[in-house]
C-alpha cells in the first residue's frame, strides 16, 4: 500500500464532507439526519486540524491529528452496509460506498 499523504486525506475528506451534507439533506428521518450531521461535525475537526498545516506539509504522510476520527471510522464502517435503507439517491449512495473504504484506511494509518 502506498503511503497516503495530507493532500491525498484532504481530497477524500472534502469529498466525503459533501456527502455527508447530501446525506443529511436526502434523509427523512431525524435519527439518520442527527447522525450524518454528527460524522459531518468530527470530520470537520479533522479538516480545521489539516488546515493549520503549511502548504508544504500536505506531501508529508497523513496521519489523524484528532481522536474523534478513529470513532467516525468505526461509525462509517457500521453504515456502510446500510446505506441503501438510510438513502435514496443512487448516486450519493455509489459516492460514499467510494468513499468510505478510503476514509477509513486513512483515519486508521499510523504514518
Amino acid at each position: 500500500m502506498a503511503t497516503k499523504t495530507v493532500a491525498d486525506a484532504l481530497h477524500v475528506f472534502y469529498d466525503l464532507n459533501r456527502e455527508f451534507e447530501n446525506a443529511y439533506w436526502e434523509t427523512n428521518d431525524i435519527n439518520n439526519k442527527d447522525l450524518f450531521f454528527a460524522m459531518k461535525s468530527l470530520l470537520q475537526e479533522e479538516l480545521d486540524e489539516l488546515h493549520k498545516l503549511s502548504v508544504q506539509d500536505h506531501e508529508y504522510p497523513y496521519e489523524p491529528s484528532t481522536p474523534s476520527v478513529i470513532k467516525l471510522s468505526r461509525k462509517l464502517r457500521n453504515l456502510l452496509p446500510d446505506l441503501d435503507g438510510l438513502l435514496f439517491r443512487t448516486e450519493t449512495i455509489t459516492t460514499l460506498e467510494e468513499l468510505i473504504p478510503r476514509a477509513c484506511e486513512l483515519f486508521e494509518s499510523r504514518g
